[in-house]
């Protein structure tokens, strides 16, 4: 059975304050519930001067935490094709593979570019790949680069590049951003599926690039891909990774934790 884990960011996020202390409250009765294996921790701006905060959050679960995903600003201070925000970028990472590492996280989900510059520069960004290894291997993070939205190439293509420049180099793959470039039955087809070994789930609602639907994150069902071919697809490929619903349940005044758990079960199921 594929592991399966809740996303920080299902809980917190600007709808609720980013109040973190919704992840003690709720991850831990999922957890106990067998809905979920563990957590993945979502790093979030709001986070930094907050850090010790929140790996006492985080710690006091006691839910195992073997994911992190990176801070998604690295991305952007890196495709800004800089040498000063290249530097902010892995001060950033450093921090960010520290949180990793202490809260027992063994993978790092990554945005290798973003904002407005987007893929543009991808060449750049796969140059700095090496220096970003050589800090994740240091905290004993397997890097995992994530087919995020691109307006220059696609995440697929962004991938092809990767794995000529780094054979051994492995994916994430998320069913909203492969939905948004319309490529989901292609990389589920594709030999460098190989290297996936986790996924993001969450729907999509429109025709493909359409940035301005890129948000809300949808639940599975709430939009326009079709779970019932991904989740065959998968068990047509023997898939052996772990998946994690990133689909948020912030509401104003805490969290729609039943709107959670059903989906939860859903994925269980299909899974």
């Amino acid at each position: 059975m594929n592991e399966l884990f809740c996303s920080t960011g299902t809980l917190v996020g600007r709808v609720c304050n980013y109040d973190y202390s919704l992840i003690n409250k709720h991850i831990p009765v999922l957890y106990e519930e067998g809905l979920i294996d563990g957590m993945e921790l979502m790093m979030i701006p709001f986070y930094y001067d907050k850090i010790d905060e929140i790996l006492k959050t985080v710690l006091s679960c006691n839910v195992p935490t073997p994911i992190i995903h990176c801070e998604k600003e690295i991305g952007v201070l890196l495709s800004n094709c800089d040498p000063n925000s290249t530097k902010r970028a892995l001060e950033m990472l450093e921090i960010n593979c520290m949180v990793g590492k202490k809260v027992g996280a063994k993978k790092m989900v990554f945005h290798l570019w973003g904002g407005l510059e987007s893929d543009s520069h991808i060449d750049y960004n796969i140059s700095i790949l090496p220096q970003i290894i050589k800090m994740t291997k240091k905290y004993n993070l397997k890097l995992l680069i994530e087919n995020i939205p691109c307006t220059t190439y696609s995440g697929l293509e962004n991938w092809r590049k990767l794995y000529k420049f780094l054979p051994n180099i492995e994916f994430i793959f998320d069913t909203r951003f492969g939905a948004f470039h319309d490529e989901t039955e292609e990389i589920l087809n594709e030999p460098i599926w190989d290297y996936i070994n986790h996924m993001h789930i969450s729907d999509y609602s429109s025709f493909p690039r359409d940035f301005s639907k890129i948000r809300p994150i949808l639940h599975p069902g709430e939009g326009v891909i079709d779970f019932d071919f991904i989740f065959s697809s998968l068990k047509a490929n023997k898939y052996n990774g772990s998946v994690t619903l990133e689909s948020p349940v912030m509401i104003p005044d805490g969290a729609d934790i039943e709107k959670l758990r059903a989906t939860l079960k859903y994925l269980r199921k299909n899974l």
